[in-house]
């Protein structure tokens, strides 16, 4: 029995070393290694080993179980998780624990937030490269990881910006594969029948999977000839739009009026625009690998993932000459940069050739100078010459 201070090699920080009828415990403290502190904590260690001795020691008097700040990241994952369970949906806290949990609890759990340092950041990342994961993957991991940084810098667990050591890797957004008009009517032609309607509705919208899914017929207003997109459905579970501007009024086109007009004798009554055959939520997995992969094999064309079916109303609906503001309001973006980014390169040339326009401007303002310059010689010779 007896009680030791001593001083952790990785933090410089002092400690006691218990032992305890015959079991061995270490209790930290935040006090850096000075003659005071030791001075202190040896007091504390004499005081202990008297009640080892007299029978009344009682550890939970001495050291709370109660911590007023995190120590590991293991502990600062708890803290963060139970704030972030108030901000986000359950479905969405529940891929953030997953991601952390499985890739980062492993090599960060046990490690304090007063012992990180630059190197042990870089080896992180090259053990996370060599799993061979794809650079979206290694970011969202890496982001996560941030998150819980910077919670431990906000509320002052830690003095240094320590998010700041974490660099996000090189990624480019994966390629967007949306159908052509040909393709498109291609696809629709080889669909069973009783799916036509949600993916002429997907095409005619932009809607998300998650969105048309979710989809109730309270949403369809036919009056006023709109869709309310309000909740989504994903891994069968209600959960929150995207983003703030996901939350908007589609326009109900006619085309997608006729469609709609359509699946409500499939439907038959139900609450649900497109449930499934028993009446509940499309499962999203199924409808690609039942129905949108094999339509665009026996239609003879590339496979792609079925978020295509947004991509192509967006493009669509540009190379057709619509206004970029109304396509991105149907789409829920706040700006146009997005759209841009995203879609302009699948713009032929936005209903004409490019540089045209400016060109035929630059000829008429030649041809406009040269007028007035032949106008202006000619007046020259028919002038009276003066006597």
């Amino acid at each position: 029995m007896g009680a030791k201070v001593r001083v952790d090699s990785r933090s410089g920080r002092l400690y006691l070393d218990l032992h305890v009828k015959g079991r061995r415990k270490r209790v930290f403290s935040e006090l850096p290694a000075t003659p005071r502190n030791v001075e202190i904590l040896t007091a504390k260690a004499e005081t202990i080993e008297r009640e080892v001795f007299l029978g009344t020691l009682d550890l939970e008097r001495h050291f709370p179980k109660v911590r007023t700040r995190p120590v590991s990241v293991r502990e600062l994952y708890e803290e963060w998780a139970g704030k972030k369970a108030t901000e986000v949906s359950p479905l969405t806290i529940k891929g953030y624990r997953e991601t952390i949990e499985q890739k980062i609890l492993p090599f960060w759990g046990r490690r304090r937030l007063d012992a990180l340092t630059p190197v042990v950041f870089d080896r992180f990342k090259a053990e996370l490269q060599e799993q061979k994961l794809a650079p979206r993957t290694v970011n969202i991991i890496l982001m996560r990881l941030r998150q819980l940084l910077r919670l431990a810098h906000e509320r002052g667990y830690v003095t240094d910006e320590l998010w700041r050591w974490v660099v996000l890797v090189k990624d480019s957004r994966p390629a967007i594969a949306p159908l052509s008009f040909e393709e498109k009517t291609k696809f629709l032609q080889a669909l069973p029948i009783p799916y036509r309607p949600y993916f002429e509705v997907a095409f005619g919208t932009g809607l998300r999977p998650s969105e048309q899914i979710a989809l109730t017929w309270e949403r369809v207003h036919w009056e006023r000839n709109l869709i309310e997109v309000r909740e989504g459905w994903r891994e069968g579970q209600p959960t929150r739009l995207k983003t703030a501007a996901s939350q908007r009024d589609v326009d109900l086109l006619p085309s997608v009026r006729k469609a709609l007009e359509a699946q409500r004798v499939i439907a038959g009554g139900n609450a649900l625009v497109f449930p499934n055959r028993f009446g509940r939520h499309m499962n999203l997995r199924n409808l690609r690998r039942r129905v949108w992969v094999p339509a665009l094999v026996n239609a003879g064309l590339k496979r792609r993932d079925l978020y295509n079916a947004r991509h192509t109303f967006a493009t669509h609906a540009l190379a057709s000459g619509e206004d970029p503001g109304w396509v991105a309001k149907m789409l829920g973006h706040t700006t146009l940069t997005m759209l841009m980014t995203r879609y302009y390169r699948y713009v032929p040339n936005l209903m004409r050739r490019d540089g045209m326009l400016f060109d035929q401007q630059l000829a008429q303002r030649r041809v406009k100078k040269t007028v007035s310059m032949t106008s202006a010689g000619k007046v020259g010779r028919t002038a009276t010459p003066p006597k």
